[in-house]
């Protein structure tokens, strides 16, 4: 790379993109790996209810960061499928909660322990100096995405 023209692209410019498609990247590999015959919103919002213990679908809508209406069709899938339960609220009888079944716990361990499998192989092809600059990588990116 020529540094220093006009219009030139330095490593230090390049580097936020790079970090965006390896981060996009290695999620669609952890995606694909952990197959679980659930799509990745429902999975997204399994994560989200076991997080936030019973959330009412609203609060599940904004964690997720999506319209109510999609929301509640999510939830429906998941509730077809006896990964999850919705319950009437005991304070606000018009108000429906969203729970985890043990079939939508073991739905995420599962999850989990394939993308982490996937993860140890790949970890333990790297020579321990590759291995000591990825612990300091993952520093960098809990620091990067910690809250302000």
């Amino acid at each position: 790379m020529v540094e220093g023209g006009v219009g030139t692209l330095t490593a230090e410019s390049e580097l936020p993109g790079r970090i965006r498609i390896a981060v996009t990247r290695l999620n669609r590999r952890l995606r694909q790996e952990a197959l679980a015959g659930i799509s990745p919103p429902q999975e997204s919002a399994l994560s989200a209810i076991k997080r936030l213990g019973e959330p009412t679908l609203g609060e599940l809508a904004q964690a997720e960061q999506v319209q109510p209406p999609t929301m509640t069709r999510v939830v429906a899938s998941m509730e077809a499928a006896g990964l999850v339960v919705r319950h009437t609220d005991e304070c606000d009888r018009r108000v429906s909660r969203v729970a985890l079944t043990p079939r939508g716990r073991a739905t995420l361990e599962r999850i989990k322990s394939r993308k982490n499998a996937y993860l140890a192989r790949r970890v333990a092809t790297l020579s321990p100096s590759e291995l000591a600059r990825a612990m300091d990588l993952v520093a960098l990116l809990e620091q990067l995405v910690s809250e302000e």
